[in-house]
């Protein structure tokens, strides 16, 4: 049995964790969940030998747990696998998993005997990669599995997953249970903390909840339903997901600006838009005061059509006009400076700067739109702090490095550091990923106050749902192409998931192809002669 007794935390003035204790059954797949900044991480690097408790301890089989350091939890059986896939892109597979335990004899790496070792492994956990492959070719799945093999290598006792689906498509879902459970049959036991609440359910025998630093209570699955862990988590009662919307905003209510009558979109307009081999001849319009939402599933170009709105890549074909002025951005700063915002899929890659702290993280956008040449320390401390009071962010200062916040957090300062330049457009690329519920609520309110006031709203996302409460309208995106698109009043899960999946030609291409037949697309006779 592993138990948390009493374990407090603190940095500087925020309590991360006041008094935690619990208990995890040997061999059990125990959950953790809580709402960004309930203490979960802050737990996991206690665990993990990252960082040191106030008070407290952590106790296995009865006996005292002191771990000090990364390598001495690794060797005392403690796997961690991230929610950032950390690995060493140019090493091989081997050699990921091996580094810094490689095999040796008389100061010589034992490759085949690593090579060897790495293969059964991956035989364990069905996976079909070449030993020898370099770990930046493989896919984002086979990258989160093979930080499962590296935390399995080593006669692993307890299995620690912070987030580990949050890249993966539901197939690729799939096969990680299939391996957690057969992990867990193994005798190993997993601590899985996850926002995801249908697959903690799914996975997980108990349930235990943390609320800003406490332990709120511990649940069996079987016997607890959803919004009953909700509750606990948020401390109040949420709306169902679909009725999360303020009075006069939902989707099919509210009336975009320009979208009425002949007039065209005053927001976003993309025509004919081709970077192959990502995408090609994608048309798609945002009017103002819109919210648009597009699905596809991994390598459709969803992502990398919102990159190339906002000048990260040129397009090898096409047209983007913002409020009907065309538009050929050359760098992400002309985009911005045209009132385009992007919020990227990967904020630990692409969306914060950790060598800065939270003020320079929140204000560096606004300041570079307008060009200040002097820093203004005391009005950026001003703007930064009203922006975290706005955004209900969870961190000591604003003085504070980025990594001292929660995943949750962290998005919640990638979202309002764009929301804060006022754009006219908005590119959102997986807005609540790694986001609890409540952060959830929060930042899809947001989302819809600001289209409501006239921004034109462009969301990609994988969770289908999110699309469906979200959008006006919802594009479906297949292997680089539009494959249809659906009203928010007849787009279901099942209608999209058709298109995404379904082998058809898109939905310009048969308007084109009955263009030129002279037939309607939904019709086998041909439209008659235009009268004389």
């Amino acid at each position: 049995m592993l138990e948390f007794h009493r374990i407090e935390k603190s940095f500087g003035a925020i309590h991360a964790l006041a008094g935690v204790s619990f208990e995890v059954a040997e061999g059990a797949a125990h959950a953790l969940v809580g709402e960004n900044g309930a203490g979960k991480s802050t737990l996991l690097k206690i665990l993990a030998g990252l960082v040191r408790p106030d008070a407290g301890e952590i106790r296995w089989r009865g006996a005292r747990l002191d771990v000090a350091s990364p390598r001495d939890a690794i060797e005392r059986g403690v796997g961690m696998v991230y929610q950032e896939m950390l690995c060493f892109p140019n090493l091989s597979v081997s050699g990921n998993i091996f580094a810094g335990r490689e095999l040796c004899s008389r100061g010589r790496l034992l490759e085949r005997e690593m090579r060897e070792r790495t293969r059964e492994l991956l035989d364990r956990l069905y996976l079909r990669i070449d030993p020898d492959a370099i770990a930046e070719s493989l896919s984002a799945a086979n990258r989160q599995l093979l930080q499962v093999a590296r935390a399995l290598a080593f006669k692993c006792q307890i299995l620690v997953l912070d987030e580990p689906t949050t890249a993966l498509t539901d197939a690729e879902s799939d096969h990680l249970f299939d391996v957690l459970r057969d992990v867990k049959r193994q005798g190993t036991t997993i601590l899985y903390v996850s926002h995801r609440l249908p697959e903690v359910f799914r996975l997980c025998d108990r349930i235990t909840v943390l609320r800003d630093g406490a332990f709120v209570g511990t649940y069996d699955a079987p016997a607890t339903e959803p919004s009953q862990i909700v509750r606990a988590m948020v401390g109040r009662e949420l709306p169902p997901r679909g009725v999360d919307k303020p009075k006069g905003l939902s989707p099919q209510g509210r009336t975009p600006q320009g979208s009425t009558g002949g007039d065209k979109p005053s927001g976003l307009s993309i025509r004919g838009l081709s970077r192959p081999p990502c995408f090609r001849d994608v048309s798609i319009d945002v009017a103002a005061g819109e919210i648009v939402g597009v699905f596809g599933l991994v390598g459709s170009g969803r992502s990398e059509l919102l990159e190339t709105v906002f000048g990260l890549h040129q397009p090898a074909a096409g047209e983007i006009r913002i409020a009907g002025t065309p538009v050929r951005f050359r760098s992400a700063r002309e985009a911005a400076a045209a009132g385009v915002a992007l919020v990227p899929e990967e904020r630990q890659r692409q969306g914060l700067m950790f060598n800065l702290d939270i003020r320079d993280n929140l204000v560096m956008p606004t300041s570079t739109i307008r060009g200040d040449v002097l820093i203004h320390r005391e009005r950026e401390f001003a703007t930064a702090e009203a922006i975290r009071r706005d955004w209900r962010i969870k961190a000591a200062s604003v003085g504070d490095a980025p990594d001292t916040m929660s995943g949750g957090n962290q998005q919640k300062v990638v979202v309002a550091k764009w929301l804060a330049t006022s754009p006219r457009v908005l590119l959102l690329d997986e807005p609540t990923k790694g986001v609890d519920v409540g952060a959830k609520f929060e930042i899809h309110d947001m989302i819809r106050r600001q289209a409501a006031q006239g921004l034109a709203v462009l969301v990609v996302s994988s969770d289908l749902p999110e699309v469906l409460a979200l959008a006006d309208r919802v594009v479906v995106m297949r292997e680089g192409r539009v494959q249809g698109e659906l009203a928010a009043g007849e787009a279901t899960e099942e209608a999209v998931m058709h298109l995404a999946t379904q082998d058809q030609p898109s939905a310009l291409a048969l308007r084109a192809s009955a263009d030129e037949k002279g037939l309607s697309p939904h019709s086998p006779h041909p439209s008659p002669p235009p009268a004389a």
